[in-house]
């Protein structure tokens, strides 16, 4: 299992005084800024480095048949790529909430994968009762950075399965925060379980981490955005596993 303590304890302390959240706030608010600032200033000479090597090509394109042309303009998308997910990541507190039906995002982020799935015999199973599809029909959340959260979930257990395997999907209601014996606040539970390749022990506690990755060419931004898009609905996730599945577990508050 994995949640971090101390995010859950700088929770409480701003729920109980009203000064301390203002104070987090500005220096949260600060440290984007100056995340911000950095990424900006990295992006211009970037933006110019990847214009000129694509001119260079079209002036001189025997150059694209060199492994190491190639290996030029890998790095440049690279670095693209990470800045862009820096700026999500800086962002992915900042919501816009709205009504929105989760059980519905859920079901047609499902069908997409399995559309690209099928063919390496994977398959997606969601599931949920009747009552708890009615509960989730007007939730109020930020629906495209949610919609992020769970596809960045999916997209790492399809990878973790590779050729054939299951993602189950299941939600349930009414279940109580794990972490803090005396909140009185509920929480709906979404489980994205597989049976793919099984994390190794040593990587549970780093899983989400910026900049920590165990998968060849990733960012390890993934899961650190969705950690932080499922903190500012005020919820949390777990990892949990095994020798023979893997599961991650979003709870999101209840609001009544």
């Amino acid at each position: 299992m994995y949640y971090d303590k101390a995010t859950a304890k700088l929770h409480q302390l701003c729920e109980e005084n009203e000064e301390f959240d203002e104070a987090l706030k500005q220096m949260e608010s600060q440290h984007q800024f100056v995340i911000s600032q950095i990424t900006h200033e990295i992006r211009n000479p970037l933006t110019l480095i990847s214009s000129t090597v694509q001119l260079i090509e079209s002036h001189y394109p025997e150059v694209a048949g060199s492994n190491l042309w190639e290996q030029l303009t890998d790095d440049i998308s690279d670095l693209i790529l990470l800045l862009e997910d820096v700026t999500t990541y800086n962002h992915s507190n900042k919501l816009t909430l709205e009504s929105t039906n989760i059980y519905e995002m859920l079901q047609k982020l499902s069908h997409s994968f399995q559309i690209h799935t099928a063919k390496n015999d994977i398959k997606i199973q969601l599931d949920a009762t009747e009552d708890v599809k009615s509960k989730l029909m007007t939730f109020v959340c930020d629906s495209i950075k949610l919609r992020q959260a769970f596809t960045n979930i999916i997209k790492n257990a399809v990878e973790a399965i590779h050729d054939s395997g299951e993602l189950y999907i299941q939600i349930q209601d009414e279940v109580s925060r794990l972490d803090i014996s005396d909140s009185n606040t509920r929480y709906i539970s979404i489980s994205f379980k597989n049976n793919g390749e099984p994390l190794d022990p040593s990587e549970q506690h780093n899983i989400f981490k910026p900049f920590i990755t165990y998968k060849p060419n990733g960012t390890g931004m993934g899961l650190a955005i969705t950690d932080q898009i499922i903190h500012a609905h005020d919820g949390f996730i777990q990892c949990l596993f095994d020798s023979t599945w893997t599961e991650f577990k979003v709870f999101l508050p209840l609001h009544y």
